[in-house]
């Protein structure tokens, strides 16, 4: 009770953002360019109005703009509001996201990308019909678009929901539809407009993570800073925690998180859109590595971002003195301090938060309608149907999607079940759908009787683990562990002063943290659903592959990475069996192979 009334005392009422004028003129000017952008592809640079112009852009994208764009499809509106808080509550060990990225870009240069270069589909579900069956490439259609059309009105609503304290709970709802409309319309008018909004995206984030993190540490310094987080327990470069519900250790980090971005960078046909955008492979490549080391460093501004909010928060949690509802409000709560001392980092960062937002859900749009043509509607037309018409097709498609999401951002008051939902569907159905590809891709003996039965089975475990991990969650038996926060240094008068103080405290208590054991299987975190999905799948599918006696003498050896290609036995050259086919024998050839035949013959009857 004294403790609870103590954070009464020293509960701070929070006012709301108000643009100045040179924010709002900066807010103009990015919306004007992203209107322009809109303008400029849909009414005046509309030559690509074609199926593979609007998915591809011509094929004839330049290096540094794909980059860019692959750097702005990593930098959504989680990645800057969501790792912030996570180095906060529970350390710095997702820096090791770093090296997941370095693995997942080394994989997908030599192993996926060659494949899908050479083959240049317009759906990358078409892969799964060529090496397996129909029903398996509709079956993982399917599973995209639920997990896409699941995952699509959380994107707009993470930034809604986090600047709700600090704004007018209207105008943050306008924003957010705002933000869909204008993503819908950049999605119509194709991928050349994804292309270019992630430019201005990946610039605008650059800042709005940066400056926000200098600004905080002109009062106190970065030495000072560093030596707040080591004393909080905040500097954690090696995690081995062996307890599967603790989703933050070097482990989780590595392979789990591995999983999930090689599905999302080498596999999902947002990605494949824009790494078959350039002209050769080699640009492909070049594209890969740019884009590694530009996430890699707004990763770590993130991290970064992240110290520099539990220095300035260190003895003074939001949270539990009242002044913010959930930690995921703990960055515009941030700013709002912040701007008293700076006047318009909140607009930069905002600005930055719509354009990232913007980017990425015109780029899941523009996915979703591809796929629903593709795979579901294109089967079903002419084939005389011209290409204009399918263009205009796939644009309605984009409409229709933007229209949904719009929706739903706006009559969903609380969608924080739905997030956690949307989360661990989309990584169910990610570790799916990458070890179905893996399966194809890598083993030469893989059939479709492997291949469904692997994914049936992935999905009903995957399935089964988030059911009872949901449940676990409601009933308290998975929490995640975090570190300790402290009300000590509330109500004092020199910050910088406060954070010294505690800084032991936070230490001693950081030390004592409990761990609780392993309880059941449905404690095992939600972010091993990928990896164990993956797993299943090529467990499952390759014994049963083999059971089943597939042969694949006749499959086309583009399917198949390079390193399977060099294990396969030399095919005969087609145009080598195909003139042996076409040619007429020649009957002195005919008289000389029964000679043989029979002179054989003698010397067997002779023995």
């Amino acid at each position: 009770m004294a403790l609870s009334a103590k954070m009464r005392n020293f509960t701070v009422p929070v006012s709301p953002i108000y643009f100045n004028v040179a924010e709002y003129c900066l807010f103009g000017i990015t919306l004007g360019v992203i209107i322009g952008i809109i303008f400029y592809f849909v009414f005046v640079n509309n030559k690509y109005n074609t199926v593979s112009g609007f998915i591809f852009g011509g094929k004839n994208m330049s290096t540094v703009s794909v980059s860019l764009a692959l750097i702005a499809s990593h930098l959504t509106s989680i990645t800057l509001l969501g790792v912030p808080v996570e180095i906060y509550l529970r350390g710095t060990q997702y820096w090791a996201s770093a090296l997941s990225l370095i693995i997942v870009t080394l994989l997908t240069a030599v192993i996926y990308l060659p494949v899908f270069h050479k083959l240049q589909l317009s759906s990358s579900f078409e892969y799964l019909e060529i090496r397996f069956s129909t029903h398996t490439r509709t079956i993982a259609a399917v599973l995209f678009v639920i997990s896409k059309l699941m995952l699509l009105p959380i994107v707009p609503y993470v930034p809604l929901m986090a600047f709700r304290l600090v704004t007018n709970p209207l105008a943050s709802r306008i924003t957010a539809v705002t933000c869909v409309a204008c993503s819908t319309l950049i999605a119509v008018a194709g991928l050349r407009a994804i292309i270019s909004i992630g430019i201005v995206t990946t610039f605008l984030a650059l800042a709005g993570t940066a400056l926000p993190s200098g600004l905080a540490l002109l009062p106190m310094g970065f030495k000072k800073m560093w030596e707040i987080a080591d004393h909080g327990g905040r500097l954690v470069l090696y995690d081995p925690d062996p307890e599967l519900a603790h989703h933050t250790s070097f482990f989780v980090v590595t392979l789990a998180l591995s999983t999930n971005w090689l599905w999302k960078v080498a596999l999902s046909q947002s990605s494949l859109q824009k790494l078959l955008a350039v002209s050769t492979i080699s640009k492909a490549r070049i594209c890969l590595a740019i884009s590694c080391v530009g996430v890699i460093l707004m990763k770590l501004l993130s991290c970064f971002l992240g110290l520099t909010l539990y220095a300035w928060f260190a003895g003074c949690d939001p949270l539990l003195t009242g002044q913010i509802k959930k930690h995921e409000q703990l960055v515009p709560h941030f700013l709002n301090n912040l701007a008293t001392m700076f006047p318009g980092i909140c607009g930069i960062f905002i600005i930055s938060i719509f354009s990232a937002t913007t980017g990425c859900i015109a780029s899941i749009i523009n996915s979703i309608s591809g796929v629903l043509f593709e795979e579901f509607i294109r089967p079903w037309m002419p084939q005389s149907t011209s290409e204009l018409a399918c263009c205009k097709i796939m644009k309605l498609l984009c409409l229709v999607v933007g229209l949904y999401c719009a929706g739903v951002v706006w009559t969903a008051k609380e969608l924080d079940r739905l997030q956690h939902v949307a989360s661990g569907v989309t990584g169910v159905t990610a570790g799916t759908l990458l070890g179905l590809f893996t399966l194809g891709i890598v083993s030469s003996r893989a059939n479709c009787s492997g291949a469904l039965s692997g994914c049936l089975l992935s999905l009903l475990l995957c399935g089964w683990l988030l059911i009872g991990a949901e449940n676990a969650l409601a009933t308290g038996a998975l929490t995640f562990q975090r570190k300790p926060l402290l009300t000590s240094g509330c109500g004092k008068a020199n910050f910088t002063h406060v954070l010294v103080n505690v800084t032991t405290t936070a230490y001693s208590a950081a030390t004592q943290m409990p761990t609780k054991p392993l309880q059941s299987l449905f404690r095992i975190s939600f972010t091993y659903c990928p990896f164990a999905g993956a797993i299943t799948v090529l467990l499952i599918g390759i014994p049963m592959s083999y059971l089943t006696k597939s042969k694949t003498d006749s499959m086309n050896p583009d399917v198949f990475c390079p390193l399977t290609q060099s294990f396969l036995h030399k095919l005969p050259d087609r145009s080598t069996s195909e003139s042996i086919e076409i040619r007429a024998p020649n009957s002195q050839e005919i008289y000389m192979a029964l000679d043989e035949a029979l002179k054989h013959l003698k010397e067997v009857i002779d023995r």
